[in-house]
């Protein structure tokens, strides 16, 4: 038989070959969003650990302030029901500042960074992993579940910047079992019609997870402070400085009321 005869692929084998080119560029496509969606929300969390304490802590120390000199001016006016209303709301107010203030987890000092700025290195490298071990991939529930877990652990790892941890995920799973595509036509083409299916539905997902934290006020308190820094200013610096002003202000007249 002439070896150069060319072997004719059954529609089958044609359509596989279809879904495999379709499924690779889908989970190229799925790598780079869930990319930019973990490092949006971690670059909106930095900001957030930077607001609350450059900014947060200070309003909580002002309506703290000012709902003293409300409830002194009760005191002093116990017949007027404007004064006692005035210091009932001011309480409220310092009280929610305070609790929405303490309701976050507040890095330390030494482990705060003030952006979230991830290397080249480490964003391919969650790329690669992201192609590979995404949930969306997986066509069995057991498998799903344990990919889900691992792909949380990436995350992790990637939002504290450790890489090291990336590449023995990477290494762990290339060695796996789990890693090895199993044989069969009608099989891979069943899976490969599944795996493209899930991965088309988490990309609208992460779209509107995307479009959700672009509409936050701390995203565009974030976007507002990267432009004006760009152009040499500190806005969270000029808020602050504000805000201790006021505080100046606020604890004179607080000594005013003795």
């Amino acid at each position: 038989m002439d070896a150069r005869i060319k072997k004719i692929n059954s529609p089958e084998e044609d359509e596989l070959e279809l879904k495999r080119i379709e499924l690779a560029k889908s989970s190229e496509l799925l790598a780079e969003k869930e990319l930019e969606l973990t490092t949006l929300r971690n670059s909106v969390l930095h900001f957030e650990h930077r607001y609350l304490m450059e900014v947060g802590i200070k309003y909580v120390e002002l309506d703290e302030i000012n709902a003293q000199i409300a409830e002194k001016m009760a005191r002093q006016n116990p017949q007027d029901t404007a004064f006692q209303e005035e210091s009932e709301t001011a309480r409220e107010t310092a009280n929610s500042t305070a609790k929405e203030f303490h309701s976050h987890e507040i890095p330390k000092e030494e482990e705060f960074s003030k952006d979230f700025k991830p290397s080249e290195e480490i964003k391919k490298l969650y790329r690669q992993i992201a192609m590979k071990i995404h949930p969306d991939r997986a066509t069995g529930e057991k498998e799903r579940e344990h990919q889900t877990k691992l792909m949380a652990e990436v995350n992790d790892a990637y939002a504290n910047g450790d890489i090291e941890r990336l590449r023995q995920i990477l290494q762990e799973w290339e060695s796996s079992p789990e890693s090895v595509i199993g044989e069969g036509i009608a099989n891979d083409l069943v899976r490969m019609i599944r795996s493209v299916s899930q991965i088309k539905g988490r990309l609208k997902t992460i779209e509107k997870e995307i479009k959700t934290i672009k509409e936050t006020e701390m995203h565009k308190m974030m976007m507002q402070v990267q432009e004006a820094e760009e152009n040499g200013r500190d806005l969270l610096n000029e808020l602050a400085d504000k805000i201790d002003s006021d505080i100046q202000l606020a604890k004179g007249k607080l000594e005013g009321l003795a």
